[in-house]
């Protein structure tokens, strides 16, 4: 999957999250979640696989 794909799942997933965020980086290994320019949560290319269906 490449990483464009993987970056629209990604989105997808956020859209429908609860928490707050105004921005989030993949660069295909690790996911940044920013919020007011500070980071509040990052991702392993693992945790992500656990968390969305379908990606790989």
């Amino acid at each position: 999957m490449d990483i464009q794909t993987q970056g629209n799942l990604i989105d997808r997933y956020l859209h429908y999250t609860t928490e707050p965020f105004d921005d989030w980086y993949w660069d295909g290994e690790e996911l940044t979640i920013m919020l007011e320019n500070n980071v509040i949560e990052k991702y392993t290319y693992k945790d992500i696989k656990e968390i969305i269906e379908d990606f790989d």
